[in-house]
């Protein structure tokens, strides 16, 4: 063999063995199952400022997250998708959080940023088709807007008769027994993989 043809063949064998790589390398990639997003826990926890808003119960303050953990979702009962669905995802987690093994004292608050149209009976009545172990409760806008911003939680309500809407993040934030914001998670999280993390972090 001379040397052009065993040039030419090094070089088919090296182009052919590169796109045998390359295939190989793309199913890989497509096999890879997606990291399940677990809790963002707050490098700095920090305190709350204080705040009053209200429950069909009664009033809602700093002091009633005190002995146990909360986790926190802001909404409101318009929202046509949504906020149903996250409320959904509550109640799943609230289900998992109790056949896990152990005792996790956990509570669960959703809270209106449209008090408006949406009172504590209401939201109380509307919660129990996703879960009664979720509280509702809401406020006036400067107490709402103090509550929010101390979990960095943005909503604007845009009270215009002919267009009345209504923004707001969507996260569900930890505050542990001693009314200190821990951390928080997207909607989007796994369930399994987000109850790991939560009850390693209670035990």
């Amino acid at each position: 063999m001379n040397s052009t043809k065993r040039v030419f063949l090094l070089l088919s064998l090296s182009i052919a063995l590169g796109a045998t790589l390359a295939i190989v390398a793309l199913g890989l990639n497509a096999q890879q199952p997606k990291t399940p997003q677990a809790i963002e826990w707050l490098d700095n926890p920090r305190s709350l400022a204080s705040f009053s808003l209200e429950s069909e119960v009664g009033e809602f303050t700093n002091q009633s997250l005190m002995g146990h953990w909360t986790i926190v979702l802001f909404g409101f009962l318009h929202c046509p998708d949504i906020c149903p669905t996250s409320l959904a995802q509550l109640s799943r987690l609230s289900a998992a959080l109790t056949e896990n093994p152990g005792e996790h004292d956990v509570s669960f608050v959703f809270v209106s940023v449209d008090p408006g149209r949406d009172s504590v009976v209401e939201l109380s009545q509307y919660l129990q088709y996703f879960d009664a172990s979720i509280h509702g409760v809401t406020g006036s806008e400067p107490q709402l807007t103090r509550f929010a911003n101390s979990l960095g939680i943005r909503f604007e309500v845009s009270a215009n008769k002919e267009d009345y809407s209504v923004a707001h993040s969507v996260t569900f934030s930890i505050i542990d027994p001693e009314g200190v914001f821990r951390g928080r998670f997207s909607p989007d999280f796994d369930m399994p993989s987000l109850v790991r993390d939560f009850t390693t972090k209670l035990n």
